[in-house]
C-alpha cells in the first residue's frame, strides 16, 4: 500500500497521443520510445526530488516534449527547495549524455544513439526556455519572487513568457523552420499561458491563504508607510515570499503598526472587500 501511495496518478496530454499516432504511421516508433523515455526520466527527477522534500505530489503530466510534476506546494515552499526541484529535471540530461557517450565509445556509432543524443539535447534546451510553464519559466518566477511581490512576479513572468514565444515564433517564421510538432508545441504553450493569466487572481488568492496559515514573523521585516484609508486587499498585494511587511499608519501624535499577519487573518475572517487598515487592531508605540 505504501508503494501505491508513493506513485502519483499519471496524466497524458492529448497532444502526446497525437505524436504517438504520428510516429506509428511514419514508422518512427523507436524514436518515439526514446523521446518518451527521456521525458519520463526528466519528470522522475522532479518527482523524486519533490518527494525527498516531503512535497504532496498529486500527479505527473506528460506533454509533447516535456511534462510537469503537479503539486500545490510549488509556490509555497522555501526558495532553495523550489529551485532544487526544478533543476532536478534538467540535471538528469547530464548523466543521460554520459551514458550515451559511453555506449558510443564501447559499442560504436549507432543511429538510435545519435537520435537519443539529439532528443536529449533538444528536450534539455526546450525546458530551459524562459516560457511558462517550462522549467526555465518557473526558475524566472522563483527568482523574481525574491525581489518583487508574488503578484508582480507572476505577471512579469507571464509577460516575459509571451515575449519569448513571440520572438521565437518570429524567428521560426522568418527562417521557415516551423514543423508540425513545433506548431503543436506553440499552440500548447500559448493555451497554457492564457489559462495561467486568466487564473492569476485565483493563484494569488491561494498563495495568500497559505501565507495566512504560515507563521511569517521570522521573515525579514520591511516597514512601509501607508495611508490609513488603504484597503487591506491592496496592502496584501505587496506580499513576498521572503519578507514580512509591517504597515506604519501615522496619526498625530501617535502612529500604529499593523502586521502583515493581522491583515491576512482579518481579510479572510471578515470577508470584507472594503476592509481598511485603520479598521484593524493597532499596536500603539
Amino acid at each position: 500500500m505504501k508503494v501505491l501511495n508513493f506513485i502519483p496518478s499519471i496524466h497524458i496530454h492529448p497532444l502526446f497521443f497525437l505524436l504517438a499516432i504520428s510516429a506509428f504511421l511514419t514508422g518512427a516508433i523507436y524514436e518515439f520510445v526514446i523521446l518518451f523515455s527521456i521525458v519520463m526520466i526528466h519528470e522522475l527527477g522532479h518527482f523524486f526530488t519533490a518527494k525527498h522534500f516531503g512535497w504532496r505530489v498529486t500527479k505527473i503530466e506528460f506533454w509533447l516534449f516535456g511534462g510537469a510534476v503537479v503539486s500545490e506546494e510549488h509556490n509555497t515552499r522555501p526558495f532553495r527547495e523550489q529551485v532544487t526541484v526544478i533543476l532536478a529535471g534538467p540535471l538528469q540530461h547530464i548523466w543521460i549524455f554520459a551514458v550515451l557517450t559511453i555506449l558510443q565509445v564501447t559499442m560504436g556509432p549507432h543511429p538510435l544513439l545519435s537520435v537519443a543524443g539529439f532528443y536529449n539535447g533538444v528536450i534539455l534546451l526546450f525546458n530551459l526556455l524562459p516560457i511558462w510553464p517550462l522549467d526555465g519559466g518557473k526558475i524566472i518566477f522563483y527568482m523574481m519572487n525574491q525581489a518583487a511581490s508574488f503578484r508582480r512576479s507572476l505577471m512579469l513572468t507571464l509577460f516575459f513568457s509571451f515575449l519569448a514565444m513571440l520572438l521565437i515564433g518570429s524567428w521560426l517564421t522568418l527562417d521557415e523552420r516551423w514543423t508540425f510538432a513545433g506548431i503543436l508545441l506553440a499552440a500548447f504553450l500559448i493555451v497554457e499561458n492564457v489559462l495561467e493569466w486568466r487564473r492569476r487572481t485565483y493563484t494569488q488568492m491561494r498563495y495568500l491563504m497559505h501565507c495566512a496559515l504560515e507563521d511569517r514573523r521570522h521573515l525579514r521585516p520591511v516597514y512601509v508607510n501607508v495611508p490609513q484609508e488603504m484597503l487591506v486587499r491592496d496592502a496584501l498585494k505587496n506580499i513576498r515570499s521572503n519578507r514580512n511587511h509591517l504597515y506604519v499608519l501615522k496619526e498625530f501624535p501617535l502612529f500604529y503598526i499593523v502586521d502583515e499577519q493581522e491583515c491576512l487573518q482579518a481579510y479572510f475572517e471578515k470577508k470584507d472587500s472594503d476592509l481598511r487598515l485603520r479598521d484593524l487592531p493597532k499596536i500603539a508605540l
